[in-house]
């Protein structure tokens, strides 16, 4: 029985330095820049105070945009968060093939890339959607009609006003931050809820 078990479920060898594992790498650290650059250009429209400093690389002055600086951090947490998921979860049934076990594979670099990238970027607009005039309207209509939601309607907007009530540079790292605690948190849950069952079928 125990050997029966032990044979239903095996691990798959993640090949990172595969042409496969390599673009979809690339893609992901590319897409976390491209989030990291428009929220900063987002947050300046807003009045966030950025400024450029100069490295010097030989002859070379290159330009820096200090606020730019974390997108290194974000594009670090995008390629963990997605490679421990692949990782955690790598596990086919005994029988598969090899041809099906490398679609599996292909499915689970997608997903996951997909999954942290939506996770951190929702998480990063969110509370600027949630104090939008827009969404205070409908939530001012809903309070209407619904008068039992006013309650925490009411402490719903207090604490968008005390977010609002910050600067725009503590806003964008306090933004980043929150994101990627959100993102690790999620990581970390859904690794363990998908490993436990698997292991438990090994």
């Amino acid at each position: 029985m125990v050997m029966e078990m032990s044979e239903r479920y095996r691990r798959i060898a993640v090949r990172w330095k595969s042409p496969k594992g390599a673009i979809a790498g690339l893609i992901l650290v590319l897409t976390s820049i491209l989030v990291s650059v428009l929220f900063l250009e987002y947050m300046s429209v807003h009045g966030l105070e950025d400024r450029i400093e100069f490295i010097q690389l030989g002859t070379l002055n290159l330009p820096v945009r200090i606020m730019l600086l974390p997108s290194i951090g974000v594009a670090l947490l995008f390629i963990f968060a997605w490679a421990y998921l692949v990782e955690e979860t790598a596990y086919v049934k005994a029988s598969l093939g090899p041809k099906q076990e490398g679609s599996l594979l292909s499915i689970k670099l997608a997903k996951y890339a997909a999954l942290v990238t939506t996770v951190f970027t929702s998480s990063l607009f969110l509370p600027y959607i949630l104090g939008s005039a827009m969404f205070l309207g409908f939530l001012g209509k809903m309070t209407g009609l619904l008068r039992f939601l006013e309650p925490s309607a009411r402490s719903a907007v207090s604490t968008i006003s005390s977010f609002s009530t910050l600067s725009e540079n503590v806003k964008y790292l306090l933004s980043v931050n929150l994101s990627a605690f959100i993102v690790l948190a999620v990581t970390l849950l859904l690794a363990r809820r998908r490993r436990i069952p698997l292991m438990r079928r090994r």
